[in-house]
C-alpha cells in the first residue's frame, strides 16, 4: 500500500531548459547504487524510464538509467541494472547505446560489463558511427583493442563513408591507427574523397603520415599526394605553420616521383589560377629548389598543390586560401588579400556552401580600406553585394530543407547575418569613391534586396531591413566595420 502511495513520486519528472529527468536516472548518474535499489524493488519504478540531459555540452534525449551510470563509469549501478534485467542495447533517441557511451567516455570496465551481457558491437549511432569508430576517435586505445577481440568489424562505414581508421588518422591516433591497419583496415574514400593517410596529412599529422606510406597498401602515387599535401598542410594553417616543414615534404615527395628516373611519376598539373598570381607548380627537383627561399612562392605552391589532390568540390580547400588572404590583408595587401577571398567565395558558392562568413568577411576588409584610404573599386563590392542577393534564395532552402530544429534555427542565424552584412555593404556602395557614377546600379541592387522582404529577427523581433537600420540598438560588426558603417 505504502509503495503504492509512494510511486507518483517515485517517477515524477524535475526539468529545466535541457533537462527533465527522474529520481531513478539521478542516482543512475551519481552512482547510488543502493538509492537505484530501493528504487527498482520497493517502488516499482520502470527500470526503461527515460529523460532528457545534458551530456559533454550536448542535449540527449530518451536516455535510460543504464546509459547515464554507463557514461558516468559506475560500475556497481550498471551491475545492478543489468541483473534487474535493464535493456542492454537500449538507445537514445540519436541511437546511442549505453555501449557506445562508454566507449566515448573510454570506461573499458563499463564497456566489458555491456558486451558480456550481450550488447551488440555493431550498433551504429544516427550518423552510422559505431563504437569502434567512436572510440578510435578518441584515443581509447584499449577500447579499440579490446572491441577488435571480440569481433567489430573494422572496415564498418559511417554515413559519411569514413572508417574507424578515417577518424583515428583525422585526430592523429598512431597506436589506433597502427592496431586498425594490422587488423586488415582498408584505405577506401569518405564521402568527401579522402583517404585515411590523406586526412591526416590534411590534418598535419605527419608522424601517421610517415607510418602509412611505409605499408603495403599504399601505392606510390598515394605516397606522393599524402606528402605533397602534408607539405602544403604546413604553409597555410595558422596553428602549423612551418615553411621548412613544407618544403621537407615536398622535396622527399618529388624524390618519390623520380625514384625510377627512366619512369618518373609526373604531375597533371592544373591550369594557373589568377589568384593564385598565376603560379605553376614545381614539376622538377630543380624548380622546387628554385622556390626555397621565395616564401610567397612557396605559399602559393601549396595551394595549388592542395586543389589539385583535393579538388575543387572539396569544402576543405577555401580554408586555406581565406587564412593566405587574412595574411595579405593584414600586411595591407589588400588587392592580393581580395583575388583569395574571391576564389574561396567561388570555390564555396560552386558547391552550394554557406557563405554569410565569407559576405562578412568582405564587408570588414572593404570598410578596412576605405577606413585607411585605399582604393576600393565599386564593381567589387556590388560584385559581393550580389552574392548576398543570391545567398538570401538559398538562406530560404535551407530554412525550408532543414531536419530539425537546430538546423533550421542555425539556417535562421545565418540568413539574419547576411541581411545585416548586405545592409553593411549598401552603406560601404555609397561611400565608394566613384559610387556617384553608378545611381543607377545602386538603385537597381536595393530594389533587387528590398524586393526579397526580408526579416530578421534580433530578440524575437520580427524586424525589416528599415527596422534594423532605424534601431539604434542594432549592434554594427566592431571589426572595421563600425568604423565606416
Amino acid at each position: 500500500m505504502l509503495a503504492n502511495q509512494r510511486r507518483p513520486l517515485s517517477s515524477r519528472t524535475t526539468s529545466d531548459t535541457s533537462k527533465l529527468t527522474t529520481p531513478l536516472l539521478i542516482a543512475a548518474r551519481n552512482g547510488h547504487d543502493q538509492v537505484v535499489n530501493i528504487l527498482l524493488s520497493q517502488f516499482n519504478v520502470d527500470i526503461e524510464q527515460t529523460g532528457t540531459v545534458k551530456f559533454e555540452g550536448y542535449v540527449s534525449e530518451g536516455v535510460s538509467a543504464l546509459w547515464w551510470a554507463a557514461s558516468h563509469g559506475h560500475a556497481g549501478v550498471v551491475k545492478m541494472l543489468l541483473s534487474l534485467g535493464a535493456d542492454v542495447n537500449h538507445a537514445t533517441t540519436s541511437n546511442s547505446t549505453p555501449l557506445r557511451v562508454a566507449c566515448f567516455e573510454g570506461q573499458l570496465k563499463i564497456a566489458r560489463l555491456l558486451i558480456n551481457k550481450g550488447a551488440n558491437i555493431h550498433l551504429s549511432n544516427k550518423f552510422g558511427n559505431t563504437s569502434l569508430m567512436i572510440a578510435s576517435y578518441k584515443g581509447h586505445h584499449d577500447i579499440v583493442k579490446y572491441l577488435l577481440e571480440k569481433g567489430a568489424r573494422v572496415n564498418d562505414k559511417a554515413y559519411c563513408k569514413a572508417s574507424a581508421l578515417h577518424f583515428a588518422a583525422e585526430r592523429g591516433h598512431l597506436k589506433i591507427v597502427r592496431l586498425l591497419v594490422e587488423n586488415g583496415a582498408e584505405f577506401s574514400k569518405s564521402e568527401q574523397g579522402l583517404t585515411p593517410l590523406q586526412l591526416a596529412a590534411e590534418n598535419n599529422n605527419a608522424d601517421i603520415v610517415e607510418y602509412l606510406v611505409s605499408v603495403p597498401q599504399v601505392n606510390q602515387e598515394d605516397c606522393v599526394q599524402a606528402l605533397e599535401l602534408l607539405g602544403a598542410s604546413y604553409a597555410n594553417d595558422k596553428d602549423n605553420y612551418n615553411l621548412c616543414k613544407c618544403y621537407h615534404y615536398f622535396r622527399w615527395a618529388m624524390k618519390e616521383r623520380y625514384k625510377d628516373p627512366s619512369q618518373p611519376l609526373l604531375k597533371t598539373t592544373l591550369p594557373p589560377v589568377k589568384a593564385y598570381g598565376d603560379h605553376m607548380e614545381c614539376q622538377t627537383m630543380e624548380e622546387l629548389e628554385a622556390i626555397k627561399d621565395d616564401h610567397n612562392a612557396l605559399h602559393m605552391e601549396a595551394l595549388v598543390v592542395r586543389e589539385r589532390i583535393l579538388g575543387e568540390d572539396n569544402p576543405e580547400i577555401p580554408h586555406a586560401v581565406v587564412y593566405r588572404g587574412a595574411v595579405f590583408a593584414d600586411s595591407g595587401h589588400f588587392e592580393r588579400c581580395i583575388a583569395l577571398w574571391m576564389r574561396a567565395l567561388f570555390l564555396r558558392f560552386k558547391n552550394a556552401l554557406s557563405i554569410y562568413k565569407d559576405l562578412l568577411r568582405f564587408a570588414q576588409v572593404f570598410s578596412q580600406m576605405i577606413h585607411v584610404g585605399a582604393v576600393l573599386e565599386y564593381e567589387l563590392v556590388e560584385h559581393v553585394f550580389e552574392h548576398c542577393l543570391l545567398e538570401f534564395d538559398n538562406d530560404e532552402g535551407r530554412i525550408k530543407s532543414a531536419e530539425s530544429e537546430f538546423d533550421r534555427m542555425k539556417a535562421y542565424t545565418q540568413r539574419d547575418c547576411n541581411v545585416a552584412t548586405a545592409l553593411y555593404l549598401l552603406i560601404i556602395l555609397i561611400q565608394v569613391e566613384d559610387s556617384d557614377k553608378h545611381g543607377e546600379r545602386l538603385c537597381h541592387v536595393t530594389y533587387e534586396f528590398n524586393r526579397r522582404q526580408l526579416r530578421a529577427c534580433p530578440l524575437d523581433r520580427n524586424y525589416t531591413p528599415l527596422h534594423l537600420a532605424c534601431d539604434e540598438n542594432t549592434r554594427v560588426d566592431d571589426f572595421h566595420v563600425d568604423e565606416v558603417v
